[in-house]
């Protein structure tokens, strides 16, 4: 499974991908660091990769415009979080969840718990 990082997410969120053993570009690294919510999304369909963000603009863009997608999760987390933190409840999502049902859909992930919701 491939990720794409959206600008907003740290950039140490790379690394612990890697770690985990999945494949994963950040924004930044493919130009598109302050690019628009429209060209995150087709960079990441057209490379087959999960969008991950903290933006929770991309859910309602998404529904409400039915640009395609390949899936995209949403980290909601408290605006005070640093790297660190939102890198443990990334990485305590990714081993709760199989990654296979992210597909097609978005996901919202919470402290605690998270929501998948298939796109059709």
């Amino acid at each position: 499974m491939k990720f794409f990082l959206d600008a907003n997410m740290p950039y140490s969120s790379l690394q612990l991908l890697h770690d985990m053993g999945y494949k994963g570009k950040h924004a930044r690294d493919v130009g598109l660091a302050g690019a628009p919510d429209g060209d995150i999304l087709n960079y990441a369909k057209n490379k087959k990769s999960l969008l991950i963000t903290k933006d929770l603009d991309f859910g309602t863009l998404v529904v409400n415009s039915k640009i395609p997608t390949y899936g995209i999760v949403i980290l909601r987390l408290p605006f005070t979080f640093n790297a660190a933190q939102i890198n443990s409840a990334l990485k305590t999502f990714l081993k709760a969840v199989k990654i296979r049902n992210l597909n097609n859909s978005i996901t919202i992930v919470e402290l605690g718990r998270y929501r998948i919701r298939r796109l059709v």
